[in-house]
Parts: C-alpha cells; sequence; structure tokens
C-alpha cells in the first residue's frame, strides 16, 4: 500500500500544477510598459468556477472594486505621471484568490475623468462626445491609433439574426503588439452579417487613410469582411467602405448614393490560417465625390479611381470607421482579429 501512494505522489504534483496554471489572471491591457492617462485596463480570467469579485489597485491602493464581477475586465483607470503597479485580483466562488501584477510608467498629464470608468457600449449608436478617443496631430494631420483598443465600438447585425460580441474583446494573443481586438460572428442562418462601428471624432479634413491587420479564426467559412471609414461634412455623408469578399475572389467598393457594391479587379484571396492580412485605403472628398483612389493589401498597391457621390442626412462633421464579418451558406461561426488599426486624415 505504501509504495501504490508513493506512486501516485508524481501524479498528485502534476495535477496540483495543472490546477495552478488554469487559475489566473492575464492582464492584456496596457500591453505597453509606458502609457497614457487614462489606462485602459483589460484583464481576461483562466479560472476553475465562476468569478465572484474583482479588484484593481494601483500602487497597492484599490482603485476599482466589483463586488458582482464583469468579466472580461474592461476599464478606464486615471493615473498621475511615473511608474505604478498596477494589480488585479480575482476571488472565485469556491474562495480561491487570483492576482497580477504590472510595472506601468505614466507620461502624459491626467485627463479629466472619473477615478475608475468603466468602458461601455450603445446599440443607439455613441453619442457625439469623443473626448475619450485618444488622438495625434502634427502639421495639420491627425492619427487615431490602435482603435481596436478603444471603448465605444457597438455592434448591430447587418442581415439576418446572428450572435456577435457587443464589441471587440480584447486578447493577448494572436496579437502583432501585444494586444488585438477579436471579432465573433456566431450566424443564426445562411448569410447573417454583423457590423461595428466606431465613432472618433470631428474634423474638416478632405484625405483619409485606412490602415489595420486581422487574421480570421476559419477563412474557410468567411464569406468575407469589410473595413469602412466614413465622413460627415455638412448634411453630405461620405462613405469609403471596402469588402474583401471571398466569393468573388475580389474587393468592391460601396457607392453611396447607389446603395451597391462594385466590384473591381483587386484579387482578394481566401487568406490561410494563422495569417496576418494587412491592409491599407487611401480615399478623399474631391468636386463633392467620395474618391477611391488605391488599396494596398499585403504589400501590393492597386490603383482603385472610382467616386461616387454622397448621402444626405442631418448636418455634423464628425468622422469615424467600422468593421463587418460576413457568414457563409453554412452559418457557420468564426472570429476575426483585427490589430494595428488606425486612421489617419488631413
Amino acid at each position: 500500500m505504501l509504495r501504490f501512494l508513493r506512486s501516485l505522489i508524481p501524479f498528485v504534483f502534476l495535477l496540483a500544477a495543472t490546477l495552478a496554471f488554469a487559475q489566473n489572471v492575464t492582464i492584456v491591457s496596457p500591453s505597453a510598459t509606458t502609457v497614457s492617462s487614462p489606462v485602459h485596463v483589460v484583464a481576461n480570467f483562466s479560472s476553475t468556477a465562476p468569478i465572484d469579485s474583482i479588484n484593481v489597485l494601483v500602487d497597492n491602493v484599490a482603485v476599482n472594486q466589483q463586488a458582482e464581477a464583469v468579466t472580461p475586465l474592461d476599464l478606464y483607470v486615471s493615473m498621475p505621471s511615473g511608474n505604478h503597479l498596477l494589480t488585479v485580483n480575482a476571488v472565485q466562488s469556491d474562495g480561491l484568490q487570483l492576482t497580477a501584477s504590472r510595472s506601468v510608467d505614466v507620461s502624459a498629464p491626467v485627463m479629466a475623468m472619473s477615478n475608475a470608468t468603466t468602458s461601455s457600449t450603445s446599440t443607439s449608436g455613441p453619442s457625439d462626445d469623443t473626448a475619450g478617443v485618444p488622438m495625434t496631430t502634427s502639421g495639420g494631420t491627425t492619427t487615431v491609433s490602435h482603435i481596436e483598443e478603444k471603448s465605444g465600438w457597438y455592434m448591430f447585425p447587418d442581415q439576418g439574426n446572428p450572435d456577435c460580441s457587443s464589441k471587440p474583446n480584447l486578447m493577448s494573443t494572436p496579437s502583432l503588439d501585444g494586444t488585438s481586438g477579436r471579432f465573433s460572428l456566431a450566424p443564426n442562418g445562411q448569410f447573417n452579417n454583423c457590423l461595428w462601428p466606431i465613432k472618433l471624432g470631428k474634423s474638416t479634413a478632405t484625405h483619409f487613410k485606412l490602415e489595420t491587420y486581422y487574421q480570421l479564426s476559419s477563412p474557410s467559412v468567411s464569406q468575407g469582411v469589410e473595413f469602412s471609414s466614413n465622413k460627415h461634412v455638412g448634411t453630405k455623408w461620405y462613405k469609403f467602405s471596402v469588402q474583401c469578399s471571398y466569393y468573388k475572389g475580389v474587393f468592391s467598393v460601396w457607392d453611396t448614393a447607389g446603395s451597391k457594391w462594385v466590384a473591381t479587379n483587386i484579387p482578394c484571396k481566401r487568406p490561410g490560417r494563422n495569417t496576418w492580412e494587412h491592409l491599407v485605403v487611401l480615399t478623399e472628398i474631391s468636386n463633392g465625390k467620395a474618391v477611391f483612389q488605391s488599396l494596398t493589401h499585403n504589400g501590393v498597391t492597386y490603383a482603385i479611381n472610382k467616386s461616387f457621390y454622397p448621402k444626405t442626412s442631418a448636418s455634423a462633421y464628425g468622422f469615424g470607421v467600422h468593421f463587418q464579418m460576413n457568414g457563409d451558406r453554412g452559418g457557420d461561426a468564426y472570429y476575426t482579429w483585427v490589430d494595428n488599426l488606425k486612421f489617419t486624415l488631413w
């Protein structure tokens, strides 16, 4: 009997190590060591029981407490300039405590926000208040970077009645810079689509550049993906949508006034698994039209040179982007990871 019990010891240690690995906190954001305030804090939980409570601390001082935990954790925390220790503690329903910490250097002044503000989405769309979307301006050029990591995304089914993520869930893998945004589409029928917009700010710019990387979990079941930017100029709404259709095998651009897709001769082949696609789209507003100038796909640049009239809407000067996933005939579910989504305008 003693010999038998001794033979079980390695398995006991292995089981304990496996459980310890399964129970942890992963701080997905901030992924960089130097950030600006307010700091976007996102954490995922690998647990063996439901998470009952979450506590966020800065330099061992609690700044956000969730007596009824909402996972994944997604909030903004104001921090003064300097080096700080960010800690996320969680307690499972069985009493087990999980924790993770990360050193963070805050370089920018604190924005006027509450101590900890949870990011949120709205099914009716974002408001005109875009103060929470940081952007950089230099020499008349404005750039909004890492859009997939920002709050303000919302979702609505574009076609059918699919189950979709309400916003991109921030993930540490796969990613190119430590944080990607994962969108999910789970169709409830044939050719279900889901679209996620985000409003970014206001501007009088007329030249635009949209750039992004993206990866599909199951490329074989995707009907296609769509990236778009849009700009209001008074009562005119200019929309610059580009769709990669795996069914057609080409990129198409959107005729806003005509409400239809117009195919180009630019090839768009179904990507391989675990492969990052790179897309850059140059557009402008000229002579009262939305002009598609060029598209660069995986390093190859193609001229588009197509233009379309805008639609009439309520007067505004805002701009934003959106992303869309298209479902196939079989109603198969899949993910898309978006990384380094950037919009530049001048």
